[in-house]
C-alpha cells in the first residue's frame, strides 16, 4: 500500500518534465548546422558546428521543473511523515531536513529535538536517508538546484559536443573519416584541418547539456543525471513508507 501518495504524484509529474527534457535535447541536436570557413591566419578550413542557444532558455524552464517537483516530493514524504507520527510537531518541523555535512544535519535534527522525540526517526534520517553533501547521491544536489531555480534559471551553461561522421581528403586524393570530441564548452564547436586537407562531409552532431553550480559543487548531465535523481527520490519515498508501516516511533 502506498502511503506517501502526494509524493508519489510529485515525482510522476517530474518524470512528465524530464521526458520533455530528453524531447527538447534531441530536437536541440536538429538544429545543428555546419559550414566550412578559411581560418584568418593560416588559410586551412575549419569545420564549425553550432546549435539554436536560444533553446537552452526553453531548456531550463523544465529542467527547473522537474527539479522543483522532485524537492516537493522530499517536502511531501517530510509533511506527511511528521503529520502522522506528531500533528503536532507539523510547523515546527516544516521541512526535509536537508543539510551540507553530517554533523550540520546532526545538529539541526537535536535542534528540533528529533533525537529525544524520536529516536527512531533520528537515526533513521542520519544513518539511511543521509540527506547531506556526499551522502545520499540525489538529495543534497536537488535541494541545491531547487533553491538556485528560486533566484534564476537553470540554463544549461556546458555543453560536451560529439560530432560523428566527419569525411575529408588530403593533398594526394586520399580521404580520411574521422569524429570529434569538445571539452565542455558553449557552442559553436571548431575543427581546424591541417594544410592541404579538404572537408567532404561535414559529420553530425550530438550534445551532452550540462547544468553547473560551481558555487555548491553540483553538476547535472541532462537528461540521464534528472532520470537518476527521479529514482533516488522514488526510493527515498519508498523508505519513508517503510518506516511508517513498521511503526515509525
Amino acid at each position: 500500500m502506498y502511503l506517501l501518495l502526494e509524493a508519489r504524484a510529485k515525482i510522476e509529474r517530474a518524470n512528465v518534465h524530464i521526458g520533455d527534457v530528453e524531447r527538447r535535447v534531441s530536437a536541440l541536436e536538429q538544429t545543428d548546422t555546419a559550414v566550412i570557413e578559411i581560418h584568418p591566419e593560416h588559410g586551412t578550413e575549419r569545420l564549425i558546428h553550432t546549435v539554436d542557444e536560444s533553446a537552452f532558455t526553453d531548456l531550463a524552464l523544465v529542467i527547473g521543473d522537474a527539479v522543483h517537483n522532485l524537492n516537493c516530493a522530499l517536502e511531501y514524504t517530510w509533511q506527511q511523515t511528521i503529520e502522522s507520527l506528531f500533528p503536532a510537531k507539523a510547523a515546527d518541523w516544516a521541512y526535509f531536513p536537508v543539510s551540507k555535512t553530517i554533523e550540520d544535519l546532526k545538529v539541526t535534527l537535536k535542534k528540533g529535538k528529533v533525537d529525544t522525540t524520536c529516536p527512531h526517526l533520528f537515526t533513521f534520517i542520519v544513518n539511511e536517508m543521509q540527506p547531506y553533501d556526499g551522502g545520499n547521491p540525489a538529495i543534497w544536489p536537488i535541494r541545491c538546484f531547487a533553491n538556485r531555480d528560486k533566484h534564476r534559471l537553470l540554463i544549461p551553461v556546458l555543453a560536451e559536443g560529439h560530432i560523428n561522421g566527419i569525411e575529408g581528403q588530403n593533398e594526394t586524393g586520399e580521404r580520411w573519416y574521422a569524429s570529434n570530441f569538445s571539452a565542455p564548452q558553449m557552442p559553436p564547436y571548431c575543427i581546424d584541418f591541417a594544410d592541404g586537407e579538404h572537408i567532404r562531409k561535414k559529420g553530425r552532431l550530438t550534445v551532452n547539456v550540462i547544468v553547473d553550480d560551481g558555487k555548491v559543487g553540483c553538476r547535472m548531465d541532462i537528461p540521464l543525471t534528472l532520470e537518476t535523481y527521479s529514482g533516488e527520490i522514488a526510493c527515498v519515498v519508498e523508505a519513508f513508507e517503510s518506516f511508517l508501516e513498521s511503526g515509525g516511533c
